[in-house]
């Protein structure tokens, strides 16, 4: 088995959030003998004149305190893996994560999540998701709350046992599907693929309308979902499909209470500006509201010194790709 993840990036903002992140990234570089980077963007106030006397000493106190905090990671870090090191740089957060990450072909990058929504969210936006917007590898992002008491992080198994894996059959979620079974491969994970059947809807000619109301169109779904999971099963998973009859978000996120996941793997497109204000992003929800640890893999297929393994690899991605998804 081909070793996928063989340089980790966490990029830590020191907040609590960052706190369950760091044990991941510790937990997930022993798991894959990968090494591991320990990253901290120093962020520019707007405004801030970068020449003026008081505030480069502004920009040196928070790179002295910055650092300390980064020394006391290393220092946790390498009793567990000993080829940690950090690193530090000034700028954009979200643009600086992606460049190192770019810079030293990591393979995988973890960050925690404050999971903004609403106002919050439109004000403030959210580092996680600019970052898988643009990163040049999957990213692992977790959470540091659990909405209405319904999923202790802690008691999550960092090495996840439960992976549940959404799909609609498109590139972008064939491309989470392939990567999914890998990091299933390596945690000996069992998989459930989830399919969501939305709602009625109006057309446009103002007629009820149901996805799935044609029956064959449903059977071939079916049909499809059953091969991808017959295909785990022969090498070795184990593995099941739900066909949910409600929107995304409320599947997911009922998948993954009912499954008990550990880890929801999902593609995504990483469109920015208009088009994803206008398309919306069910990642993008998912990211806002999941309690759960979510590992995005963004179509087209990621950069950097990613790779993806032969043999039985193959006839998973083979399978993925077929062509007898529902029109």
């Amino acid at each position: 088995m081909v070793n996928i993840v063989t340089h980790i990036l966490f990029a830590t903002d020191f907040s609590p959030c960052s706190t369950p992140a760091f044990r991941y990234a510790v937990e997930w570089a022993k798991v894959f003998e990968a090494q591991l980077t320990l990253f901290h963007g120093l962020s520019l106030q707007p405004g801030l004149d970068i020449d003026a006397g008081i505030a480069q000493r502004y920009l040196d106190e928070q790179r002295q305190v910055a650092e300390e905090h980064l020394q006391q990671l290393l220092a946790e870090a390498r009793q567990h893996v000993p080829t940690t090191t950090m690193e530090m740089r000034t700028g954009l957060a979200s643009a600086q994560i992606c460049d190192v990450a770019r810079e030293h072909k990591a393979d995988l990058i973890i960050t925690g999540t404050h999971g903004w929504t609403g106002f919050n969210r439109v004000i403030f936006g959210s580092i996680a998701e600019r970052v898988i917007q643009r990163a040049p590898c999957p990213v692992l992002s977790i959470p540091d709350r659990s909405p209405e008491g319904t999923v202790d992080l802690h008691s999550l198994s960092i090495q996840p046992r439960q992976v549940v894996l959404p799909l609609d059959f498109s590139d972008a979620s064939m491309d989470a599907y392939e990567y999914g079974v890998q990091i299933a491969k390596w945690f000996d994970a069992s998989l459930t693929l989830v399919y969501a059947i939305e709602p009625l809807s109006y057309s446009l000619d103002f007629s009820l309308t149901h996805p799935l109301e044609d029956k064959a169109t449903r059977k071939k779904i079916e049909q499809r979902l059953q091969k991808l999971t017959d295909v785990l099963i022969n090498q070795g998973l184990t593995a099941r499909y739900e066909l949910v009859d409600k929107p995304s978000l409320e599947a997911i996120l009922k998948a993954g209470a009912s499954q008990e996941a550990d880890l929801l793997v999902m593609g995504t497109h990483g469109r920015k500006g208009l088009p994803r204000l206008i398309l919306g992003s069910t990642t993008s929800k998912v990211l806002q509201h999941s309690p759960y640890p979510i590992l995005t893999v963004k179509s087209p297929k990621f950069e950097g010194g990613h790779h993806l393994a032969t043999g039985d690899e193959q006839a998973t991605a083979s399978t993925a790709s077929s062509n007898d998804s529902p029109k």
